[in-house]
């Protein structure tokens, strides 16, 4: 059988890593509620790869490209 203060610091411990990941969880919670609430600083568009003029072009008679062998 495990000792009494075993089992007591083991409790302990549990109790203190509990309280740390509600406090690291509602942390977490507050700057993501923070985020979600605040305007974007910009308004900038994503930037594109290609410029819509120049997109390449598919080739019709091509066959599709499945890559699963």
């Amino acid at each position: 059988m495990v000792s009494p203060w075993i089992t007591t610091i083991v409790i302990i411990f549990g109790i203190l890593v509990s309280i740390g990941c509600v406090i690291a969880y509602l942390r977490v919670y507050k700057n993501s509620a923070w985020s979600a609430s605040r305007k974007p600083e910009s308004n900038t568009p994503p930037l594109a790869v290609f410029p819509h003029d120049e997109m390449p072009m598919k080739d019709q008679n091509e066959p599709p490209n499945n890559d699963k062998h």
